[in-house]
C-alpha cells in the first residue's frame, strides 16, 4: 500500500450529499481506502488516488480543532467517514483517527463511524469513557470467509467483524450491524443470513439496516473483476437484468437498481428472519427512494436525547412504513 502524505487544504468538516446525514457534519481522515471493496462507490471520484494509493492528511487535528473553535454551535455528532474506513489496517491511518476522535469525544461531540475494519483495543478503551457518544455500525453480510474475502479483500474477517460487536457491548456501546450492500444471490440468501442473525442476535444487536447493493459503472467493473466468470456473477448479473434507473442525491446520481418488487419482498423476508432472533430492521430510505418514502436512516446518526424512546416499526407491505419496527468459519 502506498502512503502519499499531504496537508488538507479545504475543510476538514464537510456537510454531506446524503438527506440522512444532513445535520451531521462528515470527517474523511483519507482519500482513498485500503478495504479495496468490489462495491464501493468512492473508488469512482475525481479525487481517488487510485487502487493501492491513500492520500493521509497530516495537519487534520490541527484543523480541525481550529474549525471547532470557530463555530457558533457545536455539532452533536461527527460522522466517520462517508468516502472511506476510519479503521483501514494502516497504523498512520489509525494514529490520525484516534487523535481526532479523542478530540471529539474530549469535547463532548459525539462520533458516529460505520466500519468493516478491526477496532483495535485502543480505541476501545477511549469510547469506554464516552460510551454515550459513540454511535457504532458494523457492515457485515456474511459468515463466508472466503465469499467475504472476494468481495472486500483487505477488511476485515467476518470473525474479528464479531469481535468488534462483542468488545462494544462490554464497554455499553451497543452497535448496530449493517448489511450493506446484499448481493442478490450471493449473501441475501435465507442459508447465509439466517446464521448470521442468529449470532448478531446472541451478540445482543438488536437492530440492523438493510440495502442492495446498485451499480454504477466502476462498481459494476470492480465486481466483474474480482468475481470473474463465476456462478455469483451470473447470478448477479441475472438480477440486475431488468435495468432499473434509480435516481438519487436529487436526481444528481444515477444508478442501475434491482428490482423494486424484488427488493420490498427481499427486505420483508429478512426482515422476517431478523425478527425471530429479536432483531429490528430498516431500510436506507436514500438508497431505496422508490420504495422508501421515509428517510427511517436519517434516525440512526442523530444524537438522542433519550436512546431508550426512539421507535421503529417493523417492515410491512405498505412501503411508506419502513421505518422499522456457519455454514463457514467467520475467521
Amino acid at each position: 500500500m502506498k502512503i502519499l502524505i499531504k496537508e488538507r487544504k479545504s475543510r476538514v468538516l464537510s456537510p454531506s450529499t446524503l438527506k440522512c446525514l444532513n445535520d451531521t457534519p462528515t470527517l474523511n481522515p483519507t482519500a482513498g481506502c485500503a478495504h479495496l471493496c468490489s462495491y464501493c462507490y468512492a473508488r469512482g471520484y475525481s479525487n481517488y488516488p487510485g487502487d493501492g494509493t491513500i492520500v493521509l492528511y497530516t495537519n487534520l487535528v490541527e484543523k480541525l480543532e481550529n474549525e471547532l473553535n470557530r463555530k457558533r454551535q457545536t455539532p452533536g455528532f461527527v460522522y466517520f467517514s462517508p468516502s472511506c474506513d476510519a479503521f483501514q489496517p494502516v497504523k498512520q491511518v489509525l494514529d490520525t483517527t484516534y487523535s481526532l476522535m479523542a478530540l471529539l469525544l474530549q469535547k463532548g461531540i459525539g462520533v458516529s463511524f460505520l466500519t468493516k475494519g478491526r477496532i483495535p483495543d485502543r480505541f476501545i478503551a477511549l469510547f469506554k469513557s464516552h460510551s454515550d457518544n459513540v454511535n457504532a455500525h458494523i457492515g457485515i453480510t456474511t459468515l463466508n470467509r472466503q465469499l467475504q474475502k472476494q468481495i472486500e479483500p483487505h477488511a476485515a474477517t467476518p470473525g474479528t467483524r464479531l469481535k468488534n460487536i462483542s468488545a462494544l457491548v462490554q464497554i455499553g456501546v451497543l452497535p448496530e450491524a449493517r448489511f450493506d450492500p446484499l448481493i442478490p444471490g450471493v449473501t441475501d440468501s435465507t442459508d447465509n443470513l439466517d446464521p448470521l442473525l442468529k449470532i448478531l442476535g446472541r451478540s445482543g444487536v438488536r437492530r440492523v439496516g438493510l440495502n442492495y447493493l446498485f451499480l454504477r459503472p466502476i462498481i459494476n467493473k470492480n465486481i466483474r473483476d474480482d468475481l470473474g466468470h463465476t456462478k455469483a456473477m451470473e447470478k448477479i448479473s441475472q438480477a440486475f437484468c431488468d435495468n432499473v434507473d434509480l435516481k438519487l442525491l436529487d436526481g444528481k446520481s444515477r444508478v442501475n437498481a434491482l428490482n423494486p418488487d424484488f427488493r420490498q419482498k427481499q427486505y420483508k423476508h429478512i426482515s422476517l428472519l431478523a425478527k425471530q432472533n429479536g432483531i429490528k430492521t430498516y431500510v436506507c430510505g436514500y438508497k431505496n427512494p422508490d420504495i422508501a418514502e421515509d428517510l427511517t436512516c436519517s434516525n440512526i446518526w442523530q444524537k438522542y436525547s433519550d436512546k431508550n424512546t426512539v421507535q421503529y416499526q417493523l417492515f410491512n407491505d405498505h412501503h411508506s412504513e419502513i421505518t422499522i419496527s456457519q455454514t463457514s468459519n467467520p475467521d
